[in-house]
């Protein structure tokens, strides 16, 4: 059974991912270079989006690399697992709990309880309670599972070839792109000494990411 090497990147692959990366880039000179690390949720959350940050890239450059898709998968979850454990700590987490964290310990609910938790909490118009039907997914990707190993072999099943549709490729940078910029406007919000709906580099972000990416009308 031959090993063959994955097709050349689509055009419109590489356009979206452009696109996403002038959102990474957008992001990171706009948010505050500096924030006062006065409480734990402050420090975790400062960690956490900075490792959020910087899977979101890693995902882009695999991508557009067109070997490692399998790999930009992986990241996914991890990407949006860390999203919502910092919504998560500063929306829901009471301060014992957030001292455990920094102790090490795993009190994390699950991606589903977050998800619920932090709803209750903000009006994020379902976005958070949106990924329960792709957790398993999620994890397969990250841990090997069939969503990955179906997909290292050609149509015809005779060939070890990367085979991932550029539809899922295409989802995955929106779907990342759009959690990191989420993230990245309650970052802001975190670091002020403003009110959230009065902050102004939270707004910036929010709306340059509405320009570019525009909601379809609701029917």
């Amino acid at each position: 059974m031959p090993i063959i090497q994955p097709p050349p990147v689509s055009k419109q692959l590489r356009d979206e991912i452009h696109k996403a990366e002038l959102m990474h880039y957008f992001i990171t000179a706009t948010m505050p270079d500096k924030f006062v690390g006065d409480t734990g949720q402050k420090i975790l959350v400062a960690a956490i989006f900075s490792l959020t940050l910087e899977h979101h890239g890693a995902i882009l450059h695999l991508l557009k690399a067109g070997r490692f898709d399998g790999s930009a998968f992986a990241l996914v979850r991890p990407l949006i697992d860390g999203a919502y454990r910092a919504h998560w700590i500063y929306s829901c987490a009471k301060p014992d709990i957030v001292a455990r964290i920094k102790n090490g310990e795993n009190v994390y609910p699950g991606l589903i309880n977050m998800a619920t938790e932090i709803e209750k909490k903000i009006d994020a118009d379902g976005m958070f309670a949106s990924i329960a039907p792709y957790i398993n997914a999620l994890h397969g990707y990250t841990h090997g599972g069939l969503e990955q190993l179906g997909r290292r072999f050609d149509a015809t099943g005779t060939a070890v070839k990367p085979n991932y549709d550029d539809g899922e490729k295409l989802e995955a940078v929106k779907a990342t792109t759009a959690h990191l910029t989420a993230l990245a406007i309650a970052w802001c919000q975190i670091v002020s000494t403003e009110p959230p709906d009065k902050e102004p580099l939270s707004k910036t972000i929010s709306d340059h990411y509405e320009a570019e990416y525009p909601m379809p009308p609701k029917a």
